[in-house]
């Protein structure tokens, strides 16, 4: 992630955060079902902005998270804070590369998900002052999980692509994740930059477009094996774009 994208979204998991433990108290007081929207809302948003990438199943995470966190809160706000942002945080998990870590950001999640949901209960009734301070604070804690170094995101959709494919395709697709990670987009003037993004989008399309025939069984036949060579050539004409 280049530093324009990663400022962006440090700001969105601040913003998104601290709404979500200042949003309980603001959603007992609006109609169930629009309270509810709002809470689910807010959960995948600050699902997304956890992850810094758009995905169906970054989105579920985040709406199951905000459904749990809801079930919880009047029992218990600790364990409802920790559920919501266990889930948020669920897909970047996946994409932390060593189990020691993956088990350092899972329970950091929990814990400080824990913290801010218990404050954010605790001071609920105070002034208005108050909980902005309290929001804050619980934002500057759901932010402690990225301390743990995840993958990039679409180096690690790559990575898992390559799995499922044959040598040609998945020696590309491995070679185009270790460049994703290597990549300083910051050292591209903006038209540059702006190609090589397309490039990226365009490979990541390319990739799960191959492993889509690979599970059909195309390769082993003759007009899906040619639509497949095709596939697999212009996947390396992509990388080797893409190193230069």
């Amino acid at each position: 992630m280049d530093g324009d994208h990663a400022m962006i979204a440090r700001i969105a998991l601040f913003l998104t955060a601290a709404l979500a433990f200042a949003a309980n108290p603001i959603a007992d007081r609006l109609d169930a079902v629009i309270g509810s929207l709002m809470l689910v809302a807010v959960g995948i948003g600050l699902s997304l902005a956890a992850s810094a990438s758009i995905s169906a199943v970054t989105a579920a995470a985040g709406a199951v998270g905000a459904f749990a966190g809801g079930v919880l809160y009047a029992t218990s706000p600790a364990v409802a804070g920790a559920a919501l942002v266990g889930l948020c945080y669920a897909e970047r998990t996946l994409r932390v590369r060593t189990p020691v870590a993956r088990a350092v950001h899972v329970g950091l999640a929990l814990l400080v998900g824990a913290l801010a949901g218990a404050l954010a209960a605790h001071y609920a009734a105070a002034a208005i002052a108050v909980r902005v301070v309290v929001a804050v604070v619980s934002a500057v804690l759901v932010a402690l999980p990225t301390l743990v170094e995840a993958d990039n995101p679409m180096a690690y959709a790559l990575e898992g692509l390559a799995e499922r494919v044959g040598d040609g395709a998945a020696e590309a697709m491995t070679n185009g994740a270790e460049l994703r990670r290597s990549v300083d987009e910051r050292m591209l003037d903006d038209e540059s930059r702006k190609h090589a993004r397309e490039t990226w989008r365009s490979l990541l399309r390319l990739s799960q477009a191959r492993a889509r025939l690979e599970r059909a069984g195309s390769p082993k036949r003759v007009r899906g094996a040619a639509v497949v060579e095709r596939i697999d050539e212009r996947l390396a004409e992509h990388v080797t774009a893409l190193e230069r």
